[in-house]
């Protein structure tokens, strides 16, 4: 009977012709770009369809027929039915490839320049999730979206002890989008957005939670250790995962990971009251709590040592309480006026630890601290109750800066008579907090605190470090010895000899505004490899511009993506582009797209690093000679621009070009680390002459004010007149209003 049902072979016929015909749009779309209305195709569907419904009950003499007579041959029910749900099937078509167009063309049209205004403004969260879940959606292989996924995201390997681990990831303080699965530990070559993470951590029904950034999971820091099964901790601890630490303070930052376990430390020092319950209980009297007999630079000290540790009127306990009761009214006050050897043996009465310098490090969130010590304890008048608000330093830790300081179980010289003491307290300056100190192990002085650490059962073993020192020699510079001007001559030729061919290929980028990027490529050094670089620049102002030498922070060693590069720097150099001023970012030797197996910016005394230092400061050069050569740059206006490393590296540079009129540091300052003494950037400091002001963040984790900032400052051979150090609370930063008005004000003082 269907082979009398016309409608039947109409509809048939007309579904595969529609199939071709839409394919065939989808493939015009996606090879040559040649975007169609989805409208438009509905339309000629729908036009179509009538057309070959006219056609098909035409009689051959071209009368119509009633179309009233369909299916009148076969009179049975079932092709009425077969009939409708063709017609559903056709008109399911229709809606799906509507639908489809339509959503091709809000991709299009607002979708994507959605994603790529947030790229250029450098919102790497949306561009992240947006990017990631239209490829989920996506049933093809969209290249535009692939490649900026790749552009905001990394590659990074994350382990767990033990394996097996659901890992979910989510950007931090992102509060609307959900969990996002990874996969099951170990992960190796997982993509990651370039942004601060939070991670969880699920396993046997239970959840763990850290923070992360993929500049720490390709440094080494990309392993997560939980703590045993049946592990308990109660409210007044916070829980750290175990992980590769690396040490933050200045000076010690560069030292290797440590793999620790998994601890949970207390949110508040210890206090007096409960201290007290330690005294009453006999605690001075009950050896098996104290690290005795021990034996110090050849001396034995045993357990009647403890007979000293007294306070007033000679009764056993803190050097600030009387007859082994603390003074009225301060419960709650922290502790102090303890040796560390009282901290210890606190300690093991409450069958805990104080934390190791890994530990105490790893929870103090020292990059941070701009944001917590400016209202903690450093007061210089007096202690304060425990657990104030505003003394969290973001991970649920109070008064970790100020109040008091808190003993550490390690060694902190190399002669092991001292232990370290963190954190600073309320009689230091608050930039005590970023800085490494030890002291004796037997001071007892005022501002002596601690607090505890619970060391938790691992599903492996981990050191404990208790007997590791861990030090820092901090360098007086004003006291180490100078070097001739002959010396200095023949150290400063180093940077001489190189390739000075600046024949250059200029490529534009493609921006969205008057502010333009330009890419060049000279030969390098060796006159063998390119040297890349790139000019930003404001193309509504007429040239020449000013020109700005940049050197970049070292973050440029870890990021290898060059188009976030250029996004971020549009929005950074935006005020100098307002102003005329065109900044040279010369692509250095081991940064972005010329990274090598060089990883870090500290000194080291190898010849690897020297190599780098002359190779930077010869491309300097280098950048120079090319900016004198270009008609569109006045060189008589040239600046240095050097942020954080660029910071530093400005000692060197400055010293061995001197065609730099003026120069601005953001953030900078001596490093502690030795090298070779032809490339010590101190050596070369005295020798700059042009104008330098340098801004800086008085809780600089990375230059610490009173040994890294101002002996550098110090040192500057350019004259007081001409020489400036701002001073802002801040971290490792400079508000930008502030890095503004002075980047400008001294740019206008100094070039004219």
């Amino acid at each position: 009977m269907n082979k009398n049902n016309k409608y039947f072979k109409f509809v048939l016929t007309f579904i595969v012709v529609s199939f071709t015909f839409l394919e065939g749009i989808d493939i015009i779309d996606r090879r040559f770009g040649v975007t169609i209305s989805s409208n438009l195709i509905l339309i000629i569907l729908i036009f179509g369809f009538i057309i070959g419904i006219y056609f098909t009950y035409k009689d051959k003499n071209g009368k119509d027929k009633n179309i009233k007579n369909i299916g009148r041959e076969g009179k049975l029910n079932y092709i009425k039915y077969l009939n409708i749900l063709l017609s559903c099937a056709l008109i399911f078509l229709f809606l799906f490839y509507f639908n489809k167009g339509r959503n091709n063309e809000d991709f299009i049209e607002n979708k994507l320049p959605a994603i790529h205004e947030a790229f250029e403004s450098g919102d790497i969260d949306f561009v992240y999730n947006n990017t990631r879940k239209l490829i989920k959606e996506s049933d093809s292989d969209n290249t535009i979206l692939n490649s900026y996924y790749e552009k905001v995201t990394t590659i990074v390997d994350i382990y767990t002890s033990p394996d097996g681990i659901e890992l979910y990831l989510k950007v931090k303080n992102d509060t609307i989008v959900e969990w996002e699965f990874l996969g099951i530990t170990p992960l190796i070559d997982v993509r990651v957005p370039q942004q601060w993470l939070e991670l969880k951590f699920t396993y046997k029904n239970k959840d763990f939670f850290t923070g992360t950034h993929p500049y720490y999971l390709n440094d080494n820091d990309n392993i997560f250790i939980l703590p045993k099964d049946g592990f308990q901790i109660d409210s007044n601890f916070v829980l750290f995962l175990g992980k590769n630490s690396k040490l933050k303070f200045p000076g010690i930052d560069h030292l290797e990971n440590k793999k620790i376990g998994a601890y949970a430390l207390s949110k508040y020092e210890v206090t007096n009251k409960e201290y007290q319950k330690f005294v009453k209980d006999g605690g001075y009297s009950k050896d098996e709590y104290w690290d005795f007999p021990i034996t110090i630079e050849s001396n034995t000290f045993d357990f009647n040592i403890v007979e000293t540790f007294v306070g007033e009127f000679g009764k056993a306990g803190p050097s600030n309480w009387s007859y082994s009761k603390f003074p009225k009214g301060q419960d709650n006050f922290p502790v102090t006026g303890i040796s560390w050897f009282e901290a210890r043996a606190y300690a093991r009465y409450m069958k805990m630890d104080i934390p190791n310098v890994y530990q105490w490090s790893n929870a103090a969130n020292l990059g941070s601290s701009f944001r917590f010590v400016p209202k903690s304890n450093f007061s210089k008048s007096l202690l304060s109750n425990v657990g104030e608000v505003e003394t969290n330093n973001g991970n649920n830790i109070f008064d970790i800066a100020g109040n008091v300081r808190e003993w550490a179980i390690n060694f902190s010289n190399s002669e092991k008579t001292n232990r370290a003491i963190l954190g600073g307290c309320y009689l230091d300056d608050d930039y005590f907090f970023n800085d490494y100190y030890g002291q004796n192990s037997f001071d007892r002085s005022i501002g002596n605190g601690f607090r505890l650490v619970k060391n938790l059962e691992q599903y492996e073993t981990f050191n404990s470090y208790a007997d590791t020192s861990i030090f820092v020699d901090i360098r007086d510079y004003y006291s180490m010895p100078g070097i001739s001007d002959e010396v200095f001559n023949i150290y400063k030729n180093q940077f001489n000899d190189y390739n000075t061919n600046i024949k250059d290929t200029i490529f534009d980028i493609p921006t969205n505004d008057t502010y333009k990027v330009q890419r060049y490529e000279i030969p390098c050094i060796n006159g063998v490899e390119k040297l890349p670089g790139y000019i930003f620049y404001n193309s509504s102002i007429t040239p020449p511009y000013k020109p700005i030498i940049y050197f970049p922070g070292s973050n440029a060693i870890h990021l290898t993506n060059t188009d976030i590069m250029i996004s971020k720097k549009l929005d950074q150099f935006d005020y100098l582009m307002e102003e005329g001023y065109a900044i040279i970012h010369p692509i250095y030797l081991s940064t972005y797209e010329r990274e090598d197996d060089l990883k870090s910016d500290y000194p080291t005394k190898t010849k690897k690093y020297k190599d780098h230092v002359i190779t930077w400061g010869k491309e300097f050069k280098k950048t120079i000679d090319y900016i004198d050569n270009r008609k569109d740059l006045d060189s008589e206006y040239l600046s240095y621009y050097g942020v954080s490393w660029g910071g530093y590296m400005a000692n060197t540079l400055l010293a061995i070009d001197n065609r730099v009129k003026a120069a601005v540091l953001n953030v900078a300052g001596f490093c502690f680390q030795e090298t070779f003494e032809e490339i010590e950037s101190y050596l070369y400091t005295p020798r700059i002459k042009c104008p330098v002001i340098m801004l800086n963040g008085k809780y600089d984790v990375f230059f610490p004010l009173e040994t890294s900032q101002k002996p550098m400052y110090d040192l500057l051979g350019t004259t007081k007149e001409e020489k400036k150090h701002y001073v802002y609370p801040s971290g490792h930063y400079v508000p930008k209003k502030d890095l503004i008005f002075e980047h400008l004000n001294w740019l206008d003082t100094h070039l004219k």
